[in-house]
């Protein structure tokens, strides 16, 4: 249930590689030649009763590549756009929708502005907290993707391009012809990237060995958008992905005036598993947190 490659990681470089990837969300090689640092290897004298210390440097470039084609075919880092990230074992789905075509994907950190966008807008009425909550954090933190020792984050989108299907294959074909790089996911598998995002699948799950089989989810359209399937078919995409890393149960917990939410949950198959009175305090008024799980 964790992304976390935890018993794979004996090599140093490898290791510090990773993680140096992990905390930073896209880095490209020069940055990672110039942030990496290993010990040397050898001992070195300190002043009289001071002992001995190892001074750190840059790994070899032969074997700094030799570590990111290893982190690559084993499916830890993919790079995208000539950066690296997490790698993220997902597809792409595209779903019509009024006069264009939605595609949903991992997010990448080039869409955080967007995500962070379409969160607020619909937490705007304030009956979302949970998800004005995610968005103030992915200000905050740099990196969309987390797999580390404490937790796994992933996060999906809804991306919206206007045109038909013709349209965009001409698009795409213009732009192989002027060189551009454009029109790869983060999973290496499509997706044009020059979209909106409209909708997000956010999927937080801790490292604690007695949690590590579920994840709190949010998931969120922007209101323009709804009642075309969008937020059912990420909320499919999201537990279809869940139930493939392991996670077991996903919940979700909501004030009880988000009526909407609770009410798309429920008719997704979620079950209401209790409430937590006066929870919240929402325009002077207290409000029961209304808490809902399904198991994928």
């Amino acid at each position: 249930m964790s992304m976390y490659p935890t018993g794979s990681l004996e090599d140093d470089v490898q290791r510090r590689v990773y993680e140096y990837v992990e905390r930073n969300g896209a880095v490209t090689p020069a940055e990672l030649a110039r942030s990496i640092e290993i010990d040397d290897g050898r001992a070195h004298s300190k002043p009289a009763r001071s002992g001995t210390y190892t001074e750190t440097v840059a790994p070899d470039p032969d074997e700094l590549r030799s570590c990111l084609e290893a982190l690559q075919a084993e499916g830890y880092l993919t790079e995208v756009d000539g950066k690296f990230r997490v790698a993220l074992e997902a597809t792409t789905t595209d779903l019509e929708c009024g006069d264009g075509v939605v595609t949903i994907r991992p997010a990448r950190e080039e869409d955080r502005e967007g995500v962070v966008e379409t969160m607020r807008t619909v937490a705007a009425d304030g009956t979302y907290v949970v998800a004005e909550s995610v968005a103030t954090e992915l200000e905050r933190e740099p990196a969309i993707v987390r797999a580390n020792e404490e937790r796994s984050r992933v996060c999906f989108v809804a991306e919206f391009e206007e045109g038909t299907d013709e349209e965009r294959d001409e698009s795409d074909a213009d732009e192989a012809g002027t060189g551009s790089d454009m029109g790869v996911d983060s999973s290496g598998t499509g997706g044009h990237g020059r979209g909106e995002i409209i909708g997000w699948l956010h999927l937080d799950a801790p490292e604690l060995s007695s949690l590590r089989h579920t994840a709190e989810v949010t998931v969120g359209v922007d209101p323009e958008f709804r009642r075309q399937g969008v937020g059912s078919s990420l909320l499919e995409y999201g537990l279809e992905w869940a139930a493939s890393a392991g996670y077991q149960k996903v919940y979700q917990n909501l004030p009880g005036t988000n009526e909407a939410a609770i009410e798309f949950l429920e008719d997704n198959g979620w079950q209401r598993e209790g409430e937590h009175e006066g929870q919240y305090c929402l325009e002077g008024e207290f409000v029961d947190e209304i808490m809902l799980a399904t198991w994928p």
